[in-house]
């Protein structure tokens, strides 16, 4: 069973995707509701998560920074946790973060909020079991 952590201060967001990913048994996520983004890593370290969805909420630079170093603490904290980072397709410099945190390695891939639920399942099946990303992180 993969633990899935869903980080983030909106809580109907989290208990929404959450119920949804229960509902697909086949799949063998745990959700994890991680309501508490500074102390998110503590939380994942402990519960032994690992996918991390990260909401990247809001669109101001200090919010992006936020949530940037989230991930850069998740790394540290669960470095074979896969991270996948859930940002608002309407704000270029939420992309622009996005695109830097996957190109870097703070983040495994990112997905937009509009993505449809079948899509945003096939994405946290394609990423790498905690096995598979020991390697990539060793």
């Amino acid at each position: 069973m993969r633990k899935v952590a869903w980080i983030t201060t909106n809580k109907v967001l989290a208990q929404s995707l959450a119920a949804l990913i229960e509902g697909y048994q086949d799949l063998e996520f745990e959700p994890h509701l991680l309501l508490n983004p500074q102390q998110a890593a503590l939380d994942a370290e402990v519960l032994g998560i690992d996918i991390a969805v990260v909401e990247m909420s809001g669109s101001t630079s200090e919010q992006i920074y936020a949530t940037r170093q989230i991930c850069e603490n998740l790394r540290k904290s669960v470095p074979c946790c896969c991270i996948l980072l859930l940002v608002q397709q309407d704000s270029q410099d939420a992309r622009a973060m996005a695109m830097e945190s996957v190109a870097d390695g703070a983040a495994d891939d990112y997905v937009f909020y509009d993505v449809s639920l079948d899509y945003l399942i096939a994405k946290l099946l394609s990423l790498p079991t905690a096995t598979q990303n020991k390697t990539h992180f060793a």
